[in-house]
């Protein structure tokens, strides 16, 4: 499977989630049998179309409730229901509360179909310098383009796994607050520890307390988890998040979307 057949999908999904298209339509649409639709799905995200179209479905919902621009209705509309019960009731199973109360909620609190990850280590790190290829747009699309980007960079031994470098990823912005719109959200692919310029963007990733959260899965599925992370975990927890700061992705290995990693979510805090 290719990288660029899981974003055309998830293209095609985001500009039809006002159409109850059928899997039959969507796998049309995407050119590709219904039997592959499955199979890039599963093999990517570890769930079924449907299971993944309803999940992008009720984030852009919450979304759209917390930047308070539009009614409910306008916003089940949106996202491809017929009338406002039949998405409340949605989005009450999903959520645990309803559209209505959502927009008094800071973070996507139940589970979204969501990893639980363990308890985090509370660390405290030194400055990280890196090398950086930073990209704009929805983040499906701008992670593995700074990830490509980067790779072009860097010779065949620095992607290798005897490599002495670490690589890091950044989503340096959140959606969920409004300030940025969901298609032009920066995110940074990073190499440290590299003994030569590549000529990329030279970058501090800044030091002091983090949670370190473990992460074992397909960075195709790191939404999940900072969903959890960031909703869950946060309205159970003592800790305050850093507003500052960024949150970023330690990799064990150059990242592949669709392989399992053992990865390092780390998350500033005050």
């Amino acid at each position: 499977m290719k990288k660029t057949d899981f974003i055309k999908l998830v293209r095609v999904i985001y500009d039809t989630l006002d159409q109850p298209l059928s899997l039959d339509e969507l796998a049309s649409r995407v050119g590709m049998s219904l039997a592959s639709l499955k199979r890039i799905c599963q093999e990517a995200i570890n769930q079924s179309p449907g299971a993944f179209i309803r999940r992008l479905r009720m984030e852009c919902a919450f979304r759209s409730l917390q930047n308070r621009e539009m009614s409910v209705l306008e916003i089940a509309l949106a996202v491809g229901f017929d009338d406002h019960s039949s998405f409340s009731r949605r989005f009450r199973e999903t959520f645990g509360y309803s559209p209505t109360q959502a927009r008094e909620k800071t973070h996507i609190v139940n589970e979204l179909e969501c990893v639980v990850l363990e308890e985090p280590d509370l660390v405290e790190l030194n400055d990280i310098s890196v090398q950086t290829m930073t990209e704009t747009g929805y983040y499906f699309e701008a992670a593995p383009n700074a990830w490509q980007g980067l790779q072009k960079k860097l010779h065949v031994d620095e992607l290798s796994d005897d490599f002495s470098g670490v690589f890091i990823g950044i989503g340096h912005d959140d959606p969920h607050e409004g300030k940025v719109s969901e298609d032009q959200c920066r995110f940074s692919a990073c190499v440290s520890h590299i003994q030569r310029d590549i000529g990329a963007e030279n970058l501090i990733i800044s030091g002091g307390a983090y949670a370190r959260f473990r992460f074992v899965g397909k960075p195709n599925n790191l939404g999940l988890a900072y969903h959890y992370i960031y909703g869950q975990w946060s309205a159970k927890s003592s800790v305050k998040f850093c507003k500052n700061k960024p949150a970023f992705i330690l990799f064990d290995r150059f990242p592949q979307a669709f392989d399992e990693h053992h990865l390092m979510i780390h998350v500033p805090i005050d």
